[in-house]
């Protein structure tokens, strides 16, 4: 950012708002990257299971410490107390090792592990951002392996990285990102470790562009149609044919009848289910994606909906697979005639990067029950943003915009403008329909 490191502390109180694990984990990485060194006090004050770090909180600690040469206190499981002061890199992040591959190909590999069935989506979260904004001597891709758990309740599983949010990310701007599964891990049936692969292509340049999910003009009508929409259902093989036969009919009572996975029509419906090898282990995410209103410009927009059944399964597993056919598609259904371009989760993933991007980018979650006024965000992204203000200096309004600090280096925004084609005066970048002219000091 071309600023003297700071050396004040910024304190927060681990309580606000939502006052869980989202709050540690953004403030964590915006203190790795712009060497603001913070406390925050009250961890996780307002969870009533108890407070303070547990195994996933502390796994993002040591990795963003290790990335950045900080000094902690109060590192340890169940502190309630935790200081983080970034130290001086100088060249590669130690958290970054080259390695050639057996095929003669380089990247940047780095590896996090929870030990625990934590959530891995949860720790990305945390360390996602530092990768992608980190300068790398060499335009190499990064090789990121996270090991804890794929599906774990109220957390971002692995399918909804793959089919969610790294589609959502690419469209912003963000470089291609491919996950692999290794094996999966699970917080239902006994708690196992699993592990994913992410290969990130090089970025061409350090900074982020503004970038616009929404549309461009008030909208008055219901939106259309989804172009397409995907089941992935984890379960017992014994409840997979009753499951077919269960989502059908709950899409077209939400989405109508068009949808259809014969062969020879188009292919609008995907359904794919996996044995999960347990009796308690039972998963369904329903993702719908659309092209967003700028023909010129084909961008998708995607929103997700998942559960992870955490319920005692009384009676068999069909009734379960049921239920969870008709509440996913519900809560997608509803999430869709909203008319936002985001999920309610994926918005509050979004504010560090509309924080860190050049320019105003804006987010639109939808219309709420008042449907002449916008869907109130969740008190994630309110946390989310409230962190944001504080490390940054942003602000963020009432209808999801946030002028961005630029996060980057000069040089890095001299490629960018010369690879988009613009002048000094400013960088241009479409999206969705939207114009967006960025003015850099």
């Amino acid at each position: 950012m071309g600023k003297p490191r700071p050396t004040e502390v910024i304190e927060l109180d681990g309580r606000t708002l939502e006052g869980g694990g989202q709050l540690i984990r953004i403030a964590l990485c915006l203190s790795a990257l712009t060497g603001t060194p913070i406390k925050i006090t009250d961890i996780r004050g307002n969870r009533s299971s108890g407070g303070g770090l547990k195994a996933q909180h502390l796994a993002c600690v040591h990795w963003l410490a290790h990335a950045c040469n900080a000094k902690t206190a109060g590192a340890e499981k169940g502190s309630t107390t935790l200081v983080f002061k970034p130290g001086e890199v100088d060249g590669l992040s130690p958290a970054f090792k080259q390695k050639t591959l057996p095929d003669g190909g380089r990247v940047y590999e780095c590896r996090l592990d929870i030990g625990t069935a934590g959530s891995t989506g949860l720790a990305l979260q945390a360390i996602l951002p530092f990768i992608l904004f980190s300068r790398l001597p060499q335009a190499l891709p990064v090789r990121l392996t996270l090991s804890g758990g794929t599906n774990v309740s109220g957390s971002p599983s692995y399918e909804y990285i793959t089919q969610v949010l790294l589609p959502t990310l690419h469209s912003i701007g963000l470089p291609a990102m491919k996950a692999k599964l290794g094996k999966r891990g699970w917080s239902q049936g006994g708690s196992s470790i699993g592990n994913f692969t992410l290969d990130i292509a090089p970025r061409s340049a350090t900074i982020l562009p503004a970038f616009r999910l929404r549309p461009t003009q008030h909208v008055r009508s219901k939106p259309k149609k989804p172009t397409h929409l995907q089941a992935t259902f984890v379960a017992p093989a014994s409840c997979h044919d009753h499951f077919r036969t269960v989502l059908l009919p709950a899409i077209h009572h939400h989405f109508g009848p068009s949808y259809s996975t014969t062969e020879g029509s188009p292919p609008n419906l995907t359904i794919t289910c996996e044995g999960s090898l347990h009796e308690k282990r039972m998963y369904l995410i329903l993702v719908a994606t659309a092209p967003t209103s700028n023909p010129a410009h084909p961008t998708t927009y995607t929103l997700g909906r998942d559960w992870l059944y955490d319920r005692k399964i009384r009676g068999s597993h069909e009734r379960a697979a049921t239920e969870m056919a008709e509440r996913v598609t519900n809560e997608l259904a509803e999430e869709w005639l909203s008319g936002g371009w985001v999920d309610e989760h994926m918005r509050d993933q979004l504010v560090i990067f509309q924080a860190l991007a050049a320019g105003r980018s804006e987010v639109w979650g939808g219309k709420g029950e008042d449907k002449g006024k916008e869907r109130e965000a969740s008190l994630h992204a309110r946390t989310a943003e409230w962190v944001a203000e504080r490390m940054l200096g942003v602000r963020f309004d009432w209808s999801g915009g946030c002028e961005g600090v630029g996060f980057g280096d000069e040089g890095g925004r001299e490629q960018m403008r010369a690879e988009e084609g613009v002048d000094e005066r400013g960088l241009v970048r479409e999206l969705g329909g939207g114009l967006e002219r960025l003015q850099f000091p």
